[in-house]
């Protein structure tokens, strides 16, 4: 039996090691075999074939015949499935599991009275997870865009990528108001502030090359030039920012 390498991958997703696959497929295709069968068939060694051989038995995928003399029955096939709605729900036990502890934990963390915390993400693909953090961090609160120039933004991520993520925001409940730099492209893309649970205004000189988004106690200052985000947890920095923020919203146009 011949599997490709993404099959053979497949099987290695259920948590099967390379050896367990080699073990498991030789046996689907040659039957009831030995360990020394089963080490002449796949060029590996007798005590690497039984201690994988009987991991396999425990996961249900290999029967016995007897202690001595021992030869290993594959399982038919239909077990695999099985195993992975076994860890379908184990995962969704432990999930459950977790999201009772996450209360607990955030109870316990370390108090943020004058303390900073600052990350920094370098590249795109980083950038990209800088904004990913970001969606997790504001579900069902109020976002402050001071996005600056639009056109410059669109360079670097695309209408379809924000939209994506706009739809995502809107879901979760989130909302914001957003300040750009006025022109065609930021006004075309001000006629989707509804469906983006957004408010947007408009400044007729503020060209910024960098955006800044305030959140919870959160200010993330991107630089799309440098493929640089820097992530600040700072409830005095972020109050300021509102403050500058409110300030230019009450003179920028609707």
């Amino acid at each position: 039996m011949k599997l490709t390498r993404r099959q053979l991958n497949t099987l290695k997703q259920l948590g099967l090691s390379d050896v367990q696959t080699r073990l498991y497929v030789a046996s689907l295709e040659y039957g009831m075999l030995t360990v020394l069968e089963l080490s002449k068939i796949t060029k590996l060694s007798r005590q690497k074939i039984y201690d994988e051989a009987e991991k396999l038995v425990d996961l249900g995928l290999y029967d016995i015949t007897r202690k001595q003399g021992r030869k290993y029955i594959p399982a038919h096939p239909s077990k695999l499935l099985t195993i992975g709605q076994t860890q379908i729900t184990k995962l969704q036990s432990t999930l459950g599991d977790i999201s009772k502890l996450i209360p607990l934990l955030e109870s316990g963390e370390v108090s943020k009275k004058n303390k900073v915390k600052v990350k920094y993400y370098e590249g795109r693909d980083r950038i990209t997870k800088a904004f990913e953090d970001e969606l997790n961090a504001c579900r069902n609160t109020e976002v402050v865009f001071m996005a600056g120039s639009i056109d410059d933004i669109l360079k670097f991520y695309s209408e379809k990528y924000w939209d994506t993520w706009n739809k995502q925001f809107v879901k979760q409940k989130s909302h914001s108001k957003m300040l750009a730099h006025d022109s065609v492209v930021a006004r075309t893309l001000a006629r989707f502030d509804k469906a983006h649970g957004r408010k947007t205004r408009f400044l007729k000189k503020f060209p910024l090359k960098a955006s800044i988004d305030v959140f919870n106690n959160t200010v993330l200052v991107v630089s799309y030039y440098d493929e640089l985000a820097v992530w600040i947890d700072s409830k005095i920095l972020a109050n300021s920012y509102r403050i500058m923020f409110q300030t230019l919203w009450e003179i920028a146009e609707e």
